[in-house]
This record gives structure tokens, C-alpha cells and sequence, in this order.
């Protein structure tokens, strides 16, 4: 290997196949590091991560202390902003776990990972780690963290059987999307889906749009932290904006008191609502609300831009896993690191997980099982027509986007309006932050 070794590893290489080495406390088996005493790693995550990925953990966990005299300890933390704090409190007392599960992005870079966590820069096996990920995890040119999961893409929910019958193809412009709807419209259908009881639904076509915003202002994220660009003087960044306020002409006519819960019942319905802006987490939860035949029902299509000849999807990471700087354990989390993005440990992971978008593992390719609607992003991440969420990119995002979000689709403010509101929004957290240019 060309870069940094595991210690353990270097010793066995040395060794006859099954020669103790005494200094390390490793069995070296057929080229593979093992304990002679059980290792046990303890592992901080969250409840909700548990409940969607918990037997994939487990069985990647059984596989590691069969191979390598590994074993992992579970600890659960509460999910939301306790949760967080918990983990900035048992970093900042050095009590944390030998490894952590934890958001990747501008939340990671809050934890200071330079100060508590092992830099991964020069490892071979990051080599496997594709670089849209590792961008989320890097700060000031060091990496920290592997995914432990798959992607999770934000775009438009569509229903393949409607756009069949209509003779629909997906569009490549927002205007185009408009004429879709119409379409739907005058054929008895609901155009779009709107869940604006829970407020935080009604963030996706902004939040997903990322990608056209970035295509034309390349910039913009580093501009927008810095202060010198806003979303209401910024044309590309407006332009999200008014694509909002595009919507609530064509939503459900209770689209202010829907619930997502009921959206997903609503999608089911006779002259059902066509589109739903959403992530694709979308086909997991329409599977465990109903079935998997009716999740292959729809599919998802990027937020369309303007320029028909580039479409591509705004990209939501996947956490991270992490390995604590004061671990009495380094050794042994590495080499549990290292046996989960292999593939090996990817297979053992796929197995026991449904993805929500393609893994960022190179050669960890999605299984047939997947959602149909899952598989057909892969082309666009194999072209790189894919952006990282702005919310990876900045930790600077105003505390009442969801809310300023609702207005702006039920008119109560106009596009413009919303987009400067949500600037002064912004800038309260951008003072908050200590960010400079927000004065």
C-alpha cells in the first residue's frame, strides 16, 4: 500500500500466517490483522439512524468479530439538537466513544474535528471513498470521516404511470414542468402535492434547486458565507425562489393543513397528486407505509433549471463514521473503518439496508432489489451531473427557512420578499456564527 499503514498491520506482514505478535496484541490470519484478546470498540449514534440501519450495523458488526476479534458496543443519544449537544459535551470532557456516527457537512465542522477526531487524509482505503463525499467531511484540507450509508438526492417525486398514460416525458426546463402539470391538471389530476402542515416539506424546492443555483454561480456558497452574495441579489439564487412561488396554483386544495403522513395516503388516491417535491428517502417510507410495488410506482427527476441541456441533482450526504483522536483503540477502529468500506463490508452492509441513492463507496454498486427509482440516479452520478446541498457547503442557514418557505407558496409573500426575508434570517444566524461580511 503507498500511503500510511495500520501499525498492526505492518508488523504482520512479517509474520508466518498465524505468528503471534507480541508487541501488538494481533494474530496475523492469512494477510488479515486479528486480536488474541476481543477488542471492543464502543459506538456513539443516534435512535433514528439505528432504526433505519440498525440490522445492516449489526451484521456488520457480527462479521468484524468473527474476522477480526472486534467487537462493537452500541451507545444511543437522542436525536436533534440534544443529541448534538450531548456529543459536544463528551468531546469538549474527553468522554467520548472510541467511534461516532454524526451528521457530515457544516455540522460536522461545529464539533471541531481537528481538535477530537483522527484525520483519515492519507489512508489507503479512503482511496475507495468518492470525492462528493469527502468533500463533506474535509476541513482545511483534512478528511475525517467514511459514509455509512448510502446518498440521498433531493429532486421531484413523480408518478411513472400517470406520465405514461399522458404520453409525459420528464422535463429538462421549470417551464416545461409547468406545462407537465397543466397537462395533469386538464387530464383530472392533481398537479403537485402539498404537505405545508409540516413546514419542513415545503423546503425542497428550494432546498433541491442547489444545483441549478450552482451551475450558473459557481461560487455562491463560499459568497453566501462570506456575505457578498444573497438569495434576494442573486438571479440564480431568486430564481429558487420563484419557482415556490410557482407552486400553490397547482397544489391539493388542502395543501396548508396536509400533513406528510397524509400525503403519502393522498398519492394513492384516485386523480392523486402527480408531483411532490421530496427526497428520495421518499421510496423507503412509501414502502413501509404501504408496499414496495408501490413505491416502483414513482420515480424522481431533478428540480429543472432553465438550460435544457443541464440537468443534474442536489445531493444530501449520508453521516459520517468517526474515529475519536483519544481512543485507547485506534488501531482496531481503523481496521473496523477499513473492513466497512471494503467489499466485503459493503457487501454484508448492502445486504441488510435498502439504499436511498447510490453509495459513495467506488465499487459498491446498488443491488437489482433497489428501488427502480433509486437505480436511475446512478447515470447522473456516474456523469457528475450532482451538487452538494448548500447546507453542506455552509453552515449558514437562517433558522425560519420552512416557515418563510410556506408563505412564499401560499402567496402571503412574494418571491422577492421571501427571498430578502429569508436573507435577514440568514443574517441573524451569520451573527450568531461570528461569520464576518454579515455586519
Amino acid at each position: 500500500m503507498k500511503k500510511k499503514q495500520f501499525a498492526a498491520w505492518m508488523t504482520a506482514a512479517a509474520l508466518v500466517t498465524g505468528t503471534w505478535a507480541g508487541t501488538m496484541g494481533v494474530y496475523a490470519e492469512e494477510g488479515e490483522p486479528y486480536y488474541e484478546d476481543t477488542v471492543t470498540l464502543s459506538l456513539l449514534v443516534d435512535q433514528n439512524w439505528l432504526d433505519q440501519y440498525g440490522e445492516a450495523l449489526t451484521a456488520l458488526s457480527d462479521a468484524a468479530l468473527e474476522k477480526y476479534n472486534i467487537q462493537i458496543e452500541l451507545e444511543n443519544k437522542t436525536n436533534g439538537s440534544d443529541g448534538d449537544n450531548l456529543v459536544k459535551t463528551r468531546l469538549a470532557a474527553g468522554e467520548m466513544t472510541d467511534l461516532l456516527i454524526f451528521n457530515s457537512g457544516a455540522q460536522l465542522t461545529s464539533l471541531n474535528p481537528a481538535e477530537y477526531f483522527v484525520d483519515l487524509t492519507e489512508y489507503d482505503f479512503m482511496d475507495r471513498v468518492q470525492d462528493i463525499f469527502k468533500e463533506a467531511v474535509t476541513i482545511d484540507g483534512k478528511v475525517y470521516g467514511t459514509p455509512v450509508s448510502s446518498s440521498n438526492v433531493g429532486g421531484i417525486i413523480y408518478n411513472k404511470e400517470v406520465y405514461e398514460e399522458l404520453g409525459l416525458s420528464i422535463p429538462k426546463t421549470w417551464d416545461q414542468f409547468l406545462e407537465n402539470m397543466a397537462a395533469c391538471e386538464e387530464a383530472g389530476y392533481v398537479g403537485i402535492l402539498g404537505t405545508c402542515a409540516d413546514a419542513w416539506s415545503a423546503q425542497y424546492t428550494l432546498l433541491a434547486d442547489y444545483y441549478n443555483v450552482a451551475a450558473q454561480e459557481p461560487d455562491f456558497a463560499k459568497n453566501f458565507e462570506a456575505g457578498t452574495a444573497k438569495f434576494a441579489t442573486t438571479p440564480a439564487a431568486l430564481r429558487s425562489w420563484e419557482k415556490l412561488g410557482d407552486l400553490s396554483g397547482h397544489m391539493n386544495s388542502d395543501y396548508m393543513a396536509a400533513t406528510v403522513t397524509d400525503g403519502f395516503d393522498l398519492l394513492l388516491e384516485e386523480n392523486a397528486p402527480v408531483h411532490w417535491p421530496m427526497t428520495s428517502q421518499f421510496f423507503a417510507n412509501m414502502e413501509s407505509l404501504s408496499s414496495h410495488e408501490d413505491a416502483d410506482k414513482f420515480g424522481i427527476f431533478p428540480v429543472p433549471g432553465d438550460d435544457e441541456n443541464d440537468n443534474g441533482f442536489t445531493v444530501w450526504m449520508p453521516n459520517g463514521l468517526y474515529i475519536n483522536k483519544e481512543s485507547e483503540n485506534t488501531e482496531a477502529a481503523l481496521t473496523f473503518m477499513e473492513f466497512w468500506v471494503s467489499d466485503e463490508g459493503m457487501e454484508i452492509f448492502m445486504e441488510n439496508a435498502m439504499a436511498d441513492g447510490p453509495y459513495l463507496i467506488d465499487g459498491a454498486e446498488l443491488p437489482e432489489d433497489s428501488y427502480q427509482g433509486v437505480l436511475d440516479l446512478q447515470t447522473y452520478f456516474d456523469e457528475g451531473k450532482t451538487c452538494l446541498a448548500l447546507e453542506f457547503l455552509t453552515a449558514l442557514k437562517g433558522a425560519s427557512c420552512d416557515q418563510i418557505c410556506v408563505e412564499c407558496i401560499s402567496g402571503a409573500m412574494t418571491p422577492e420578499e421571501a427571498a430578502q426575508v429569508y436573507d435577514e434570517d440568514c443574517q441573524k444566524m451569520a451573527q450568531q456564527l461570528g461569520l464576518e461580511g454579515w455586519e
